[in-house]
């Protein structure tokens, strides 16, 4: 027993440390919307803060137990909406002005829908001691909330994978500074292992919930590390690289 409690305490500290890495993450995007006014950081800053939530109501849940509010908590923003608005912020890079400012407006509208839903709908508690009940199967199936963590996650990993990763090909096309390069491609890393490690959860059975804080941690630490090496890795001092990832892409 004492094996075991030790074991999910480890879990918790990443679930915990998951949390923390995307908060200070959204503090440096964040600086970086102050100083440029570019709409992709806000929008990346709200989505990494909605990530450092879930894994929040995540470590709650794994100290003393999923309630149905940690449970709703966690969900809604890890489950649903995390990867949705990280993908924002490509579009807003690689996508016209206006399709990116239709795409926020949908998606502002899905977001207060689904945060309705999440607060009314019933939760089966009794389900919430198992690594399924909290993936969903603590909720009815065909409900708006478990539609969709489906589409959501699939429509933004594919937006966010697949605009980093077009990016990060423009950039060596193009000769474009390594920095931006190795930005890119760690964001795709980062933004592929939290896919994998909620869709492997999901889907293969995972028995144990607690191993998702070490994919959330490990995928945030990746995308932190490649921002951080934006205009500091091969990069000389004379260069201009203030404008965040994917910028050349964003002029295409």
């Amino acid at each position: 027993m004492g094996t075991l409690n030790l074991v999910r305490i480890v879990f918790m500290v990443f679930a915990a440390l998951a949390s923390g890495l995307s908060a200070a993450f959204a503090v440096v995007v964040l600086l970086r919307f102050v100083r440029s006014r570019r709409p992709a950081f806000a929008a990346w800053t709200l989505g990494l803060l909605i990530f450092a939530g879930a894994a929040a109501f995540q470590a709650a849940g794994e100290s003393g137990g999923f309630t149905p509010v940690t449970f709703r908590g966690f969900y809604l923003l890890g489950g649903v909406l995390g990867v949705i608005y990280l993908a924002l912020g490509t579009i807003f890079l690689l996508a016209p002005r206006r399709l990116a400012w239709a795409c926020a407006g949908v998606l502002a509208v899905i977001t207060v829908v689904l945060a309705v839903d999440a607060a009314v709908i019933p939760v089966d508690a009794a389900k919430l001691s198992t690594a399924k009940g909290v993936l969903g199967d603590a909720i009815q199936q065909g409900t708006l909330l478990y539609i969709g963590v489906v589409f959501l996650n699939i429509i933004g990993t594919l937006a966010l994978v697949g605009g980093s990763a077009w990016s990060a090909y423009r950039f060596v096309r193009d000769r474009a500074g390594i920095d931006r390069v190795i930005c890119n491609v760690l964001l795709t890393a980062g933004a592929l292992a939290i896919a994998v490690g909620f869709s492997a959860a999901k889907t293969v059975g995972i028995n144990n919930l607690d191993v998702l804080g070490a994919y959330e941690a490990s995928g945030i630490a990746v995308m932190f590390v490649g921002f951080l090496a934006l205009g500091r890795v091969g990069v000389r001092r004379t260069a201009t690289s203030a404008s965040g990832p994917a910028t050349a892409a964003s002029k295409s």
